[in-house]
């Protein structure tokens, strides 16, 4: 194993070229830009990717947690937008399915929804399993 695969930066830049574009073209690491940014955008989603635990090395392989936290824009009521959110799984679902390389291995593990009150938008937390070869 190539120790430089299991540098943040490395597997930022490969996630990124999996989702960003693809899943949303609002995509952020680590954290989500200033709410200001965001109020001021005509933006209905976002995607955040973080690693809460980081990566661990585990001398013939790396292992680590990714969370992908899709932003849905609420509707003007105020409710969920289900069908956005829906949209967002979906495409993120078929974008780590299809996605094929020899370093990086994505399994999804969990999922729960929650609201970010900074910003007033819903989410949903997808936690998938990264290995690193």
């Amino acid at each position: 194993m190539d120790r430089n695969n299991l540098n943040i930066s490395k597997i930022e830049t490969y996630l990124n070229s999996i989702i960003d574009g693809v899943v949303s073209n609002n995509t952020f690491f680590t954290a989500l830009p200033d709410k200001s940014v965001v109020d001021a955008s005509d933006w209905t989603d976002m995607v955040l990717i973080d690693f809460p635990m980081g990566i661990r090395d585990l001398e013939a392989m790396g292992k680590g947690e990714v969370d992908i936290v899709l932003y849905a824009r609420p509707l003007e009521s105020g409710k969920k937008n289900v069908a956005k959110m829906s949209q967002l799984e979906t495409t993120l679902n078929e974008a780590v399915s299809n996605a094929n390389d020899k370093n990086y291995h994505i399994s999804r593990d969990d999922a729960h929804s929650m609201y970010d009150t900074d910003i007033k938008w819903h989410c949903n937390v997808i936690t998938y399993i990264l290995k690193v070869f």
